[in-house]
């Protein structure tokens, strides 16, 4: 059963130039059915604070982010960070990120994961896998 869904920030809670509205809605409604919702993300500490103030975080819970923590992925100890503070095991957890080789990682620990294309497919990808695992129809 998935308990949370990690999303990666760049290229999937926000596009090239606008954010990725659709996967925002969709982590709103995981929320409204329990499913915890956070971002993991590789960034750096002025883009964060710039995020942090804008608002862009609101919601998501918890934030990880690989300059505070002095690691970053794909090295599989920011994905056992993820673990801790969510107080899951990673077969709870759904990673979605828009590189392979983060998946990857996250795969290797036993994590479920969505490979990020674009909006669209993030968003029918995760609700096919809360189907599947959950029996939620989203």
């Amino acid at each position: 059963m998935v308990k949370a869904v990690l999303f990666d920030y760049g290229r999937v809670l926000y596009g090239p130039v606008l954010p990725h509205r659709k996967v925002r809605k969709l982590a709103k409604e995981l929320r409204g059915q329990g499913i915890k919702t956070g971002i993991l993300s590789n960034i750096f500490p002025l883009a964060a604070w710039v995020l942090r103030i804008t608002g862009e975080y609101r919601g998501f819970n918890p934030i990880i982010l690989s300059f505070k923590e002095e690691i970053s992925k794909p090295n599989p100890g920011i994905y056992e960070v993820a673990t801790k503070r969510l107080g899951l095991i990673p077969q709870q957890i759904l990673f979605v990120d828009n590189s392979e080789v983060n998946v990857t990682a996250a795969a290797k620990l036993g994590m479920k994961i969505v490979l990020a294309k674009n909006s669209e497919q993030v968003v029918a990808d995760v609700k096919k896998i809360l189907l599947k695992e959950n029996g939620l129809k989203l």
